[in-house]
């Protein structure tokens, strides 16, 4: 991990945000001390899920119409 002042990170953003990306950690000091760890952001996970409709939740003997009716209570 490397550190920087808040004055280096701000001159040299460019450079550290090429070096985060490529996996570096950076410790930004204010007055000497740590306030801020610079590290890059986890990849979203893409779900793949292929039998949605097989572990759905079964219907209680409602249509889809009277389903959202029963949700609307009467409020439309």
């Amino acid at each position: 991990m490397k550190t920087v002042s808040v004055r280096e990170m701000k001159a040299q953003w460019a450079e550290i945000e090429e070096q985060v990306a490529r996996g570096e950690t950076f410790e930004v000091l204010n007055r000497g001390k740590p306030v801020v760890r610079i590290v890059a952001a986890a990849p979203r996970r893409i779900l793949k899920w292929e039998d949605h409709l097989a572990t759905a939740i079964p219907a209680r003997g409602m249509t889809g119409q009277e389903a959202v009716n029963a949700d609307r209570e009467g409020r439309w």
